[in-house]
């Protein structure tokens, strides 16, 4: 008796083997487009204000001190601050909104809040991207296709190692506040 028990549950767990390759369980989470839709509408508005500061900041940098160099850190910096003011306003303003809605006041407990999820989210990769990566990219690309093209060139690169760890750190804080 015993080992025909042993059997079926040996059967039973070969079956649902065999189910989950066939038909796997659904996931929760998003289809693939959906959740690029999303990173675009977080982070379209603050990438456009971003590469305006940058070009803001690279002229002003490179008029300023005529050093190539320079104007890259310049428009590094300049799009940090113009991708932030962008970030943190529209979140500040939703968290406000959501505030509102619920009949709360803003509090410091909600600044708080807002603050972690943003230092959790961008926090390491935008200190490494700042003073590392974002300014060796374009200096890199205006050394090698000048101005205009060369800040274009050394953002796309310097986003494209930005974003790897912002957007895992977003999907996480997305999945753990049931968004």
């Amino acid at each position: 008796m015993n080992a025909i028990v042993r059997v079926l549950e040996l059967r039973r767990t070969a079956v649902r083997w065999l189910i989950e390759r066939i038909a796997p369980v659904p996931s929760t989470r998003p289809p693939r487009r959906h959740r690029i839709i999303d990173w675009v509408s977080r982070y379209g508005l603050a990438e456009c204000a971003g590469i305006a500061c940058a070009f803001l900041g690279s002229f002003v940098v490179r008029r300023t001190t005529g050093n190539s160099i320079a104007a890259a850190y310049g428009a590094a910096w300049g799009e940090s601050i113009g991708y932030a003011t962008v970030i943190v306003t529209r979140d500040l303003l939703t968290e406000s909104r959501a505030a509102r809605d619920a009949a709360e006041t803003f509090s410091a407990r909600r600044a708080s809040g807002l603050v972690s999820g943003l230092l959790a989210e961008f926090g390491p990769a935008a200190l490494l991207d700042t003073f590392v990566t974002r300014p060796l990219a374009m200096g890199l690309g205006v050394r090698l296709f000048g101005l205009k093209l060369g800040v274009v060139a050394g953002k796309v690169a310097a986003d494209t190692l930005f974003y790897i760890p912002v957007i895992v750190m977003y999907e996480r804080r997305t999945r753990k506040a049931g968004g």
